[in-house]
C-alpha cells in the first residue's frame, strides 16, 4: 500500500472517530483536534497537489509554494509565541527543501528551473529574518539560523553543480545583502565559502546580529 494511499485511509478514521466521540469529549479538547485536523487537511492537500503534478519541473514548483505556506506558519507561530509551532513549521520548512533539492537533478532544464529556485530562496530568507527578529528565546533564534544556512548552502550546492563558481558567489551575495542589509564588498570581516558551503568569518552569523557585518565574500580553492 503506498503512502498516499495509507494517509487517504487514515484522514477517513480519523474523521469518523471525531464525528461519533461524544460531544462533552470533543468541547474538552476540541483546540487540540482543530490543530490536528488542520495539520491532517494541509498534509492531505499538499500530497494531491504533490501527485498530480507531473514531472520534476512542476513538482518543484509545487515543493515551493509548499515551502512558501510553511514558512508563512512559522511566522504566524512566532508572531504568537508558540516557539514549539514555530519550530514544527520549521521542520516541516526543511524537510520540502530538501525533498525539492532531490527533484534538482532530475529536472529537464536545470539552470532554468536552478534559477527560480534560488530567487525563492532569496525570498524566503526576508521571512526568515522577520521570524529570527521575532523570536526572544536564544535556542529558537538559533535553530532559525541553522534552517537558514541548510538551506542555502543545499541551493548553493547545486548551483555550482550546474552553473559554476561564479553563478555560486552571485547567489551568496543575494543572500548576504538580506542577512546584512546595506554591507557590500570591501570590509575586514566576510562570508567565508569554503567546498561550496557558506562559513562565517569569526564574530559574523548569520543575519548580521552577532556586532559585525558581514562584508565581502572570499572564495577559498582546494
Amino acid at each position: 500500500m503506498t503512502k498516499f494511499k495509507k494517509s487517504f485511509i487514515f484522514l477517513i478514521l480519523f474523521f469518523s472517530f471525531a464525528l461519533f466521540t461524544p460531544q462533552t469529549s470533543r468541547a474538552v479538547d476540541f483546540s487540540q483536534i482543530s490543530i490536528i485536523n488542520n495539520s491532517l487537511i494541509t498534509g492531505f492537500r499538499e500530497k494531491i497537489a504533490y501527485f498530480f503534478a507531473f514531472g520534476a519541473d512542476k513538482k518543484i514548483e509545487v515543493l515551493e509554494k509548499q515551502a512558501e505556506n510553511k514558512l508563512n506558519s512559522a511566522q504566524t507561530h512566532a508572531e504568537n509565541g508558540d516557539s514549539q509551532q514555530l519550530q514544527d513549521s520549521l521542520q516541516n520548512y526543511l524537510q520540502t527543501k530538501e525533498k525539492q533539492d532531490v527533484l534538482l537533478d532530475k529536472t529537464t532544464d536545470p539552470q532554468r528551473v536552478l534559477e527560480k529556485v534560488q530567487q525563492k530562496t532569496v525570498e524566503q530568507q526576508k521571512t526568515m529574518e522577520e521570524i529570527k527578529a521575532q523570536v526572544t528565546d536564544q535556542e529558537v533564534k538559533q535553530e532559525v539560523i541553522q534552517t537558514q544556512e541548510q538551506v542555502v548552502n543545499q541551493v548553493a550546492q547545486k548551483v555550482v553543480e550546474v552553473s559554476g563558481q561564479e553563478e555560486q558567489t552571485e547567489f551568496f551575495n543575494k543572500v548576504e545583502h538580506v542577512w546584512a542589509p546595506g554591507t557590500g564588498p570591501g570590509g575586514e570581516a566576510g562570508v567565508i565559502i569554503e567546498g561550496g558551503a557558506m562559513q562565517f568569518a569569526p564574530g559574523t552569523s548569520a543575519g548580521g546580529n552577532s556586532g559585525a557585518d558581514i562584508k565581502q565574500v572570499e572564495i577559498i580553492t582546494d
